[in-house]
């Protein structure tokens, strides 16, 4: 397809641009080509106010001199929460004149199940159009205007005729009482701590806890690492503190919903499609007049983010952040790559990045969805494995003098976590001293997280973006990537792991990172193929973020 046909869907974030579009037009030679309709271009995202649903007419319902309090207004009524089945779909688009490169825009106005107009936002959306057949996928931005509507916009990257599905995720209600209630609340995961002296080996519980007081705690404090939170164990029997070798995680703990919102996680309630218009959209192909060119930025640090991230056609991921691309000739990567250190420190999806790279750059290991776990004892040629299991090792290219070393990060959620072997990210970037400072670097850090505070992990990627002010003031030209969250088929964790994805991307802004967002990317992906989220995405999928990741190291 040509890239005259990509889109940066009103440049960079229209939605906070009212009445205009910034964009950059005479720097880039990447153009693409977008439209746009006046009715989008004025669209204002000013709060409404209303009186709950109560007509208000010209009567004096209030006479503010006399605070006269008329209450012949008054009606028995119920308001219940928003349901998916009463929901309004308005197409403020064109639906039959919808062309390749159109912005596709409609409207939600929310309704209870007593059919009944919500006035207040909060609800979590998600809206996709797709054609299994081609295998195109695309997400929406839903843009809440905080009154109990919702705009939509898509990116019509595709001809042909195409599903609009918009699915209402999860219900204000059920986002509240996790934002207020359950992720303030501490001791949500716990860990059975080993220790050993000799022949000696005794357990005891630990947990992390930066609230509240304690008393007679082994203590393992690491602010460079943790800010305020501390690592707790219960002393053991008879070891003592510095006797502690691993832990194995437990999910036990105060991880509970109330009773009176659990439903609101679970079906029918969560999540639910919105059924009752019509959701079949003829998009055309060729384009009308009226076209403005736009140009999609190379995949620097800091991008601001556009209304949609691209889509997906076949196998192929096109996205509308940055201008990535494949990486299929590994010799092309090897020569990219020469005479560096390449970091990967994260949990078990960096570790498919880890496995994918190394096939991208050629080394014969065939990464698949079986195989990536196991560890690569050896390659053919002028390669050396080294590190003692697949969480923590490196592989090294002699030939070209390539380093690929993969670090889990500390506290996991494995059934055994050998201190010596999981060490803080923090840590690993304070060590990187080597003189020539050929450092590319990527750091996702989410998976592991769920049952932590919002405090709690928010200043440990602080305390991470810390260090790597400290990195690049020894090493000014290190490349760095940031990997963004995605959902992973637990509805009780959904919204905790999208707010991960935005608290990331709070932290690390204006650090000179790269930020991959594959939310979007991940959940067209499945529009388009009609699979299955899950937190090990396949190998097809995971190519197409390495080639992200590769299409900003590789700039220079």
């Amino acid at each position: 397809m040509a890239i005259t046909r990509f889109a940066v869907l009103l440049a960079i974030l229209l939605v906070l641009s009212v009445g205009s579009i910034h964009v950059f037009t005479d720097v880039l030679p990447w153009k693409t080509t977008m439209k746009y309709s006046s009715s989008i271009l004025s669209e204002t995202t000013t709060k409404q106010y209303r009186s709950h649903g109560v007509q208000i007419g010209n009567q004096d319902t209030v006479e503010t001199e006399t605070h006269t309090w008329n209450v012949s207004t008054g009606f028995i009524g119920s308001r219940g929460q928003t349901s998916a089945l009463k929901t309004e779909v308005i197409f403020l688009s064109d639906v039959n004149s919808t062309y390749q490169g159109d912005i596709i825009t409609l409207r939600l106005h929310a309704r209870d199940d007593n059919g009944r107009r919500r006035y207040l936002g909060g609800d979590l959306w998600r809206a996709a159009i797709y054609n299994t057949t081609s295998r195109f996928g695309s997400m929406g931005k839903v843009i809440d205007h905080d009154n109990g509507t919702y705009t939509v916009h898509f990116y019509a990257g595709f001809s042909g005729q195409v599903v609009v599905q918009i699915m209402l995720v999860l219900q204000r209600e059920a986002i509240k009482h996790q934002k207020l209630f359950l992720l303030p609340m501490e001791f949500r995961g716990y860990w059975n701590g080993t220790f050993r002296h000799d022949d000696i080996t005794e357990n005891s519980i630990c947990f992390t806890q930066r609230e509240g007081h304690w008393n007679d705690m082994c203590e393992y404090p690491h602010p460079r690492a943790l800010g305020n939170t501390v690592f707790l164990c219960r002393p053991p029997k008879s070891l003592g503190c510095n006797t502690l070798i691993g832990i194995s995680a437990t999910r036990s703990g105060n991880n509970k919903l109330s009773s009176n919102f659990t439903h609101q996680f679970e079906k029918p309630d969560a999540p639910r499609v919105i059924k009752g218009f019509n959701d079949r959209l003829l998009i055309q192909s060729g384009v009308k007049s009226g076209i403005n060119t736009y140009s999609v930025p190379r995949c620097e640090s800091d991008l601001l983010e556009p209304l949609v991230t691209g889509y997906w056609l076949g196998m192929r991921w096109y996205s509308l952040v940055c201008q990535n691309r494949e990486w299929n000739h590994a010799k092309e990567v090897q020569k990219c790559l020469q005479d560096k250190d390449v970091y990967f420190i994260g949990d078990s999806t960096t570790r498919q990045w880890y496995q994918q790279m190394l096939d991208i750059a050629g080394y014969p290991i065939n990464a698949t969805d079986d195989n990536w776990r196991k560890r690569v004892n050896t390659i053919p040629g002028d390669y050396n494995v080294s590190g003692e299991d697949a969480y923590d090792m490196i592989v090294t290219d002699l030939k070209n003098n390539i380093n690929f070393t993969f670090h889990h990060h500390a506290l996991s959620l494995h059934r055994f976590v050998p201190i010596s072997r999981f060490p803080y990210s923090i840590d690993v970037l304070d060590e990187l001293t080597a003189p020539k400072c050929n450092y590319v670097i990527v750091i996702s850090l989410w998976a592991h997280f769920d049952s932590w505070t919002t405090d709690s992990y928010t200043e440990r990627l602080s305390m991470i973006a810390i260090g790597i002010q400290r990195l690049r003031e020894r090493c000014p030209n290190t490349v760095i990537a940031i990997k963004g969250s995605h959902e992973r088929n637990d509805m009780l964790n959904y919204w905790i792991h999208y707010d991960m994805n935005r608290i990331m991307k709070d932290v690390f802004r204006g650090h000179g990172v790269f930020f991959i967002d594959i939310w979007d990317m991940n959940f067209a992906f499945v529009a388009a193929h009609q699979g299955t989220m899950t937190i090990h995405m396949p190998m097809t999928l995971i190519k197409e973020e390495v080639y992200m990741f590769l299409s900003h190291a590789c700039l220079k």
